[in-house]
């Protein structure tokens, strides 16, 4: 059924035609316990022992948030061709930045490398990964012309403390927390991981 040229679509609401005015959006749902949920837990399993099945279902967790949001962007992208807009700009030397939001920095605890105080009020580690795959394999943009920021006002204070923490005395810098590894320690958000 068409009205208005667009079509009505089958919903839990019964037929509803789609939403066409402001910015278009895309949606997916994901269960939490596929894609992030028990991240940190499996994440301690692969630090402290090593555990290679541990790191593979942190794999299959991300791959499974990467198949859903390519479900999100793969038609937003068709019907807006963001991937234009970010070509003409990258081949101006800008990068494609991804801006999680790290409120607390201690995603991975300094001492048990479990979750952290800060895991449950962060954007996971593992969601950015699926998330920049996404551009790299879907979009062909070099991880290369791709940037991670934040400005956490946690960051720095954070760093003096594990920097006292450290047994290796050395100093544990803001770009170190935001790894969540420096040498052996491991304490902080996690885009080590990522990587």
């Amino acid at each position: 059924m068409k009205e208005n040229g667009l079509f009505a679509v089958d919903s839990p609401l019964g037929k509803q035609k789609p939403d066409n005015i402001g910015s278009p959006i895309g949606v997916t749902r994901i269960d939490p316990v596929q894609s992030y949920s028990g991240i940190g837990g499996l994440l301690q399993e692969y630090i402290n022992n090593s555990d290679l099945d541990a790191w593979n279902k942190i794999k299959k967790k991300i791959d499974y948030t990467f198949n859903h949001i390519d479900l999100a962007l793969k038609p937003l992208n068709k019907e807006t061709d963001f991937y234009t807009e970010i070509k003409i700009r990258l081949d101006r030397g800008q990068k494609l930045l991804f801006k999680p939001n790290i409120v607390s920095p201690i995603n991975i605890d300094p001492y048990t490398h479990g979750p952290g105080m800060g895991s449950t009020a962060c954007t996971e580690w593992g969601f950015i990964a699926a998330l920049m795959r996404w551009f790299r394999e879907k979009l062909d943009i070099s991880y290369y012309q791709m940037a991670l920021g934040e400005a956490s006002t946690m960051t720095t204070s954070v760093a003096a403390l594990f920097s006292m923490m450290n047994e290796s005395e050395y100093v544990i810098t803001p770009e170190a927390v935001m790894e969540g590894k420096s040498g052996d320690f491991y304490g902080g958000w996690g885009f080590y991981f990522v990587r």
